[in-house]
């Protein structure tokens, strides 16, 4: 072989490896930024849900101690109502706490659907916690209405607290994947 043909033979392989490595590099930095950009997205969707979450949870809080609060006056309607209207009075007070409880609850729920959905697991976790606290405190608003032993603050305070917690812990899980910048390669 020539040193000619050696030399072209040399400049083909480079060539080639020059392309390959070109053409792999180059895939590589696309995958990459892809990630990068699919991590920004997710991220901004997690800050939406993440905020939707604790304004709907905000909100429901404050129309469940609303609930509580007419248990205030609830002595006074109730003898009145009840001397009106007999035993029926308990039952349709009954519905109408179970009724109130449940839509209050559903504004929550899709947003919770939400961020499960968005994860991660810190977070998917905290949210479970936090729809158990929700439920006890429904539960609790829900204690001992149709009697006029309603409402049952004590069972409230008490998940009233809990849910605090749940709160918080949640908003800890958020906000510890909210700091986490998007990275190629993960």
């Amino acid at each position: 072989m020539t040193s000619e043909v050696a030399s072209i033979v040399a400049a083909v392989i480079a060539g080639a490896v020059a392309l390959a490595s070109g053409f792999f590099f180059g895939r590589r930095q696309v995958r990459d930024q892809a990630a990068v950009e699919h991590g920004q997205w997710l991220r901004g969707q997690r800050q939406d849900a993440y905020v939707a979450l604790l304004d709907a949870w905000d909100t429901a809080v404050k129309e469940f101690q609303e609930e509580i609060d007419r248990g205030e006056y609830f002595d006074q309607i109730a003898a009145h109502e009840e001397a009106l209207r007999g035993p029926d009075f308990w039952e349709d007070h009954m519905e109408s706490v179970a009724t109130h409880v449940d839509r209050i609850s559903e504004g929550v729920q899709r947003r919770l659907e939400r961020v499960l959905l968005l994860g991660p697991e810190p977070v998917d976790k905290a949210c479970i916690n936090l729809d158990e606290a929700l439920k006890a405190l429904g539960s609790s608003v829900r204690s001992k209405s149709g009697t006029s032993d309603w409402p049952n603050y004590d069972m409230y305070w008490e998940m009233s607290m809990n849910a605090r917690k749940a709160r918080s812990a949640l908003l800890d899980a958020a906000r510890g994947s909210m700091r986490e910048a998007p990275r190629p390669g993960r």
